[in-house]
């Protein structure tokens, strides 16, 4: 179904870095209304380096860190964690993909999101903890707990909170622009963690691009609703090449004007998303969805 919509902020030039601070009219909507360019596996991407060397390929998901993903327009983060506690005795979080380690850790993460809202104080950003495990040791959920309240406290949505929408969010907050999601557990502080956010996947690890399409086409017939985020993975994975970039489908299976999928998403993860234009429809998906609201 083809959209149309008179604004001029359809078709005008616009920066990724502060996308949605610079459409105030999507301050009619929540989170779970919005639709947002997401980073599959963020964690791994092509700068970082591996625990095992020539496996980049077939672990990065993205194309650079978390900064670069936050400046270049995603709003939710897939982030998969591991607990490593190392020869010296230091305990770190590490972000991995299937197992490979990335240089990556959540001090990193916190430090670009920190950054990144000092840059960009009315973005609002989800930070997806969809795997927590162990690495050689169990998984520190306690500490993991501590240093994203000390570090992110004060930018950290009450869970109380994700339902309202961008604009309340404001008036209740300056500072507070981060929902942060992870599995319950007793050690994890329910005032900010917000619940586990369900991923609609097509469930085979080496999907083709035609196996995927089928999935979305599946998942679009009756998508998720309700008042608390979603995710789809629209993510391709090849045995002999790793994660696929699927930049042409993306851009055309998610034009508004084309079709309805983008305006019945909620997160989009994707890989290497920012080489497409995701970023852009996902943007004129929010435009006419607060036009219409």
């Amino acid at each position: 179904m083809k959209h149309a919509l008179n604004n001029p902020y359809i078709t005008r030039n616009f920066n990724p870095n502060n996308w949605m601070s610079d459409i105030p009219i999507i301050d009619s909507l929540s989170l779970a209304e919005l639709v947002l360019p997401g980073a599959h596996n963020a964690g791994v991407d092509k700068k970082a380096s591996y625990t095992a060397l020539g496996i980049s390929h077939w672990a990065a998901c993205q194309n650079n860190s978390f900064y670069y993903q936050l400046t270049h327009g995603a709003r939710a983060l897939d982030l998969r964690l591991e607990y490593a506690v190392g020869g010296d005795g230091v305990g770190t979080f590490w972000f991995q993909h299937n197992g490979f380690r990335s240089s990556r850790s959540l001090e990193s993460l916190i430090m670009s999101v920190i950054r990144f809202l000092d840059e960009n104080p009315d973005e609002f950003i989800i930070l997806d903890f969809h795997q927590l495990n162990p690495g050689n040791q169990r998984f520190d959920y306690k500490e993991f707990n501590r240093l994203l309240l000390t570090h992110l406290g004060n930018r950290l949505i009450p869970s109380t909170h994700v339902f309202l929408t961008l604009g309340q969010l404001k008036q209740a907050s300056h500072a507070r622009r981060v929902m942060v999601a992870a599995e319950n557990h007793t050690e994890l502080d329910s005032t900010y963690f917000c619940e586990y956010i369900e991923h609609e996947w097509s469930g085979i690890g080496t999907a083709s691009v035609s196996e995927l399409n089928v999935h979305i086409t599946k998942v679009m017939k009756f998508p998720p609703g309700g008042s608390l985020p979603w995710s789809l993975s629209a993510t391709s994975y090849n045995v002999a090449e790793g994660p696929v970039n699927i930049r042409e489908h993306l851009d055309r299976w998610f034009d508004p004007a084309l079709s309805d999928w983008v305006l019945n998403s909620n997160i989009i993860n994707a890989d290497f998303f920012e080489t497409s234009n995701l970023v852009r429809h996902c943007r004129t998906a929010n435009l006419i969805k607060a036009n219409n609201h």
